[in-house]
């Protein structure tokens, strides 16, 4: 038996051994590919990020290049002389172009002596440039006027280090002048970095000659010195470079990429040690579970070996199972009593007699159970006689025999004990005895907790339910009038988050002590959670306009002792309430709909400027009642497909229809035609504006792909709204693609319209979303713009097509002039960003002419055909076609 044992020992180690050797092979490949991905992974990303910074870069120093080569068709200077110019004036036009550019903080237009003869600064010619030794006369010097960068210098105006962009300017004699652009090198590696964040990303910008003009990080020291310079560098060409890197010189990844200007490089470098920090985390992962696979092999191992030895020891356990039970049983903190089928003690444990100690002297195995009895009986109660004793004794008895369950017991001593008779299948009972008096005593302390609340000790949300269904009952008899006023603190929140919960606390305390102060003897003053307090006012009149004189003379006196400023420890707090009031007794209310009424008034306090009392009004609860109903009519209206779409043409200048902008309306069974403005909000509030959306996205795609066979609509772009709710699903790339498959339509001729504060709920995300649908074909339109705050910051970084002037600009061309200003300073934008731009609400011809007159090409709005179903569009399609067609 030895033998075999050994025999079996021995081949479970020759197996692990095996499977050991084939789990280091197995990690070792997989450490090696994960390595060769991990490098792989960050030259892919360092080669997206310097297409992207080449292009951000580019698109920023052709915006500096047209500034400057502007100055001559701003100024006139091509039929000027120096002395002409009036610098003055210059410098107004100048400093007007220079407030409109993000990157450029100076512009300057200077002889070929280095004196300033305009600029944007407010000192005009006043403030000299200090330009790089041989700037001007390499500039100068060039046989065509082209874009000069300088070597990164110190401005004597803001001490920073900047850059001067420069080219010249002919003037009418010949002469030349130079237009200068200063633009700090902060503001040219934000452009470059573009908000990427890639551990251990080293950005350059240097010449081809290897001199440094800019780095993230940003090496003050370096700049301007030569770097060891590139070599093979192929214009348009983006190389991966095993190499030390540019700026530390550790081993690393090197991507380089010439941009348009003065052989200008830029250098993307990332160490080797920081590419592979994933790639370590995923070693040490691989070789951890490498070691856990191990370690559970040898425990598998192990556990069989032992399992043997386990074998030999089984009855050896088994002899030592009795007394590990008689050590359990002793061990336990309740008292234990086993009985045979006749009755008699088979074991008992000390916890037991512990319990009742007067048995001490008697229990023995075998000792029948009424014997227990009666001794308990003659110690509990001596004055007993012989009968009642056993009359006690026969009752206990009975309920012996048949408890299946649990019970309680009172002693003397004033211990609670919680009794549970179990049958044993031999028909034997298990009695266990448990010292419940603690969980009697913290019952009583719960059962205080459950109507009272801890922090102020006031009754709580359960226990005023309770007295408002009885004084609503009462006053029903009665026929008087109560109240009940519901109290929010205002601003607690900004208490809570500028002091502290502690100092929160302290608040809340004084608040119900002020208010227990205000109320009679009757009343109740409630605590419903947070900094909402309720207070319910009984048996005030059998009159209402009485009753409610009264709550709102106890309102008033609440509202001054809550107005008292309250010392919170060491700070002086000033709190103010807003107080609804509703009146009970008339009509039978529920609890919870009083409540509802008081909290309804409260709100409208907070929405007319806190710190008041205001009664409830019915009205209050037929606008809730009306906004709910008009909920579900919308998830009817889906249901029963209610909405229609309304198109609204696009046309050229030429007056072709080039796309239409879709539109819902609503179709009410009972109220006719709904207006979007009536609804619209509704939904987006309810989540209802998902599925209407999804709606209006299929519809449009559906007409899409219908038009495909008609020649003269198979070209139509359709813009489609999408709001800010759709743009933040994480499924929506994948539901607008869906939808797209699914029915067929021409991905380029779909154009989703988005408002600016639609797409700066989440920028990088919106960006992220966005780009997914332009890579598939999508077209992308910013709504309403202009309206935004912040839209000029993230322009760049948008995936988008097209600009649409938002109508309330439109609207004013001819009325207001700033209003003109900003519609061509969007054409502008537009144009230098080769985004295309439509303006909508055009509504006369003057405004129609306005926006061609300036570059605006795309039009839409009631002066050419307002919104209309799709047979009138169609027939509207049908009439653009004829040969003698006109713009309306």
């Amino acid at each position: 038996m030895l033998a075999n044992r050994n025999r079996m020992v021995a081949g479970t180690v020759g197996l692990v051994g095996i499977f050991l050797l084939a789990l280091t092979l197995a990690a070792a490949a997989l450490l090696w590919t994960t390595r060769q991905t991990a490098l792989a992974d960050s030259e892919e990303q360092e080669v997206r990020f310097v297409s992207g910074a080449v292009a951000a870069l580019n698109r920023s120093l052709l915006g500096v290049d047209v500034l400057l080569a502007s100055m001559d068709s701003l100024l006139g200077l091509s039929g000027l002389v120096q002395e002409w110019i009036d610098e003055d004036n210059a410098s107004r036009l100048i400093r007007g172009v220079t407030e409109q550019s993000l990157i450029v903080r100076y512009v300057a237009l200077v002889d070929p002596n280095g004196r300033v003869v305009a600029s944007s600064h407010a000192s005009g010619s006043g403030l000299q440039v200090n330009l790089p030794d041989g700037f001007l006369s390499e500039t100068m010097s060039q046989p065509v006027s082209t874009l000069t960068i300088s070597a990164p210098v110190v401005s004597f105006a803001s001490s920073e280090r900047v850059l001067y962009l420069a080219r010249y300017i002919k003037m009418a004699d010949a002469s030349k002048m130079l237009a200068v652009a200063q633009v700090e090198i902060p503001v040219l590696t934000s452009i470059v970095i573009q908000g990427v964040d890639i551990s251990g990303l080293e950005v350059t910008l240097e010449r081809a000659d290897g001199q440094l003009l800019a780095s993230v990080p940003n090496q003050e020291r370096l700049l301007g010195t030569r770097l060891p310079p590139f070599t093979g560098i192929h214009q348009g060409a983006t190389q991966a470079t095993r190499m030390a890197t540019r700026l530390t010189g550790a081993p690393g990844i090197v991507v380089t990429r010439p941009v348009l200007y003065q052989d200008m490089l830029i250098s993307a470098s990332i160490p080797e040690a920081a590419a592979l920090d994933e790639w370590r985390t995923q070693r040490d992962f691989i070789i951890s579970v490498s070691l856990v696979f191990t370690a559970m092999i040898l425990a598998a191992a192990g556990f069989a070996i032992w399992y043997m030895q386990r074998l030999q020891h089984a009855r050896l356990g088994i002899a030592h199972s009795k007394n590990t039970l008689d050590q359990a049983l002793e061990s336990m903190v309740s008292g234990f009593v086993l009985l045979n089928a006749e009755h008699q003690l088979v074991s008992w444990n000390q916890r037991f007699l512990e319990f009742y100690p007067w048995l001490a002297s008697c229990v023995q195995p075998l000792l029948p159970f009424e014997a227990v009895l009666n001794a308990s009986a003659m110690d509990q109660f001596p004055q007993l006689d012989e009968e009642q004793r056993r009359q006690w004794i026969q009752r206990h008895m009975t309920q012996l025999l048949n408890a299946q369950g649990t019970h309680e017991q009172a002693l003397p001593s004033g211990k609670a004990i919680q009794i549970t008779v179990r049958r044993t299948p031999e028909g034997g009972r298990v009695i266990v005895y448990q010292d419940v008096t603690v969980l009697r005593e913290a019952m009583v302390e719960i059962e205080k907790l459950a109507f009272y609340d801890a922090l102020t000790h006031l009754p709580n949300r359960r226990l005023l339910m309770d007295r408002l269904e009885h004084a609503t009952a009462s006053n029903a008899r009665s026929g008087r009038y109560g109240a009940l006023l519901f109290l929010d603190l205002d601003h607690f929140k900004v208490l809570n988050d500028s002091l502290g919960h502690d100092i929160g606390d302290l608040l809340l305390q004084q608040v119900a002590q002020r208010l227990k102060t205000c109320m009679r003897a009757e009343d109740t003053v409630a605590r419903l959670g947070g900094d909402e307090f309720v207070v319910m006012l009984e048996d005030l009149s059998s009159r209402s306009v009485e009753a409610a004189a009264m709550a709102r003379h106890i309102g008033e006196k609440i509202l001054e002792a809550l107005n008292q400023p309250y010392q919170l420890a060491a700070h002086k707090y000033h709190s103010t309430p807003s107080v609804g009031v509703t009146l009970f007794g008339a009509t039978a209310l529920s609890s919870a709909d009083l409540l509802k009424q008081a909290d309804i008034a409260m709100y409208e306090v907070k929405a007319h400027g806190r710190n008041d009392l205001c009664f409830f009004d019915p009205q209050m609860q037929a606008t809730i009642n009306a906004r709910a109903q008009l909920e579900r009519d919308l998830h009817a209206a889906l249901k029963n497909n209610e909405f229609e779409l309304y198109y609204q043409p696009q046309y050229t200048l030429q007056g072709q229809v080039v796309g239409a902008e879709v539109l819902i309306r609503w179709h009410h069974p009972e109220r006719g035609m709904v207006s979007p403005i009536e609804f619209i909000s509704v939904a987006e509030e309810s989540e209802l504006i998902m599925h209407i959306g999804q709606w209006v996205l299929r519809t449009a795609c559906e007409q899409l792909a219908a038009w495909r066979t008609q020649p003269a609509a198979s070209a139509l772009q359709l813009s489609v709204n999408l709001s800010a709710r759709q743009l933040q699903q994480r499924e929506i790339v994948a539901q607008v693609l869906s939808i797209l498959e699914e029915t067929g339509a021409p991905t380029h001729l779909l154009k989703l319209e988005l408002t600016e504060s639609t797409v700066l709920v989440n920028v990088d995300e919106s960006i992220a979303k966005m780009g997914q649908l332009k890579a598939q074909g999508v077209h992308f339109s910013v709504d309403d713009f202009g309206t935004g705050h912040s839209s000029l910051a993230y322009l760049t970084q948008l995936p988008l097509d097209q600009l649409k002037i938002d109508q309330s600009f439109v609207r004013n061309i001819g009325l207001k002039p700033t209003d003109g200003v900003i519609v061509q300073t969007i054409i502008g934008m537009a144009r230098n960003l080769g985004l295309e731009v439509i303006a909508e609400g055009v509504e006369t011809q003057l405004q129609q002419e306005f926006l061609a007159e300036h570059g605006c090409t795309l039009y839409q709005g009631y002066l050419f055909c307002k919104p209309v179903p799709l047979t009138a569009f169609t027939t509207l399609l049908a009439q653009t076609q004829q040969p003698d067609a006109i713009t309306q």
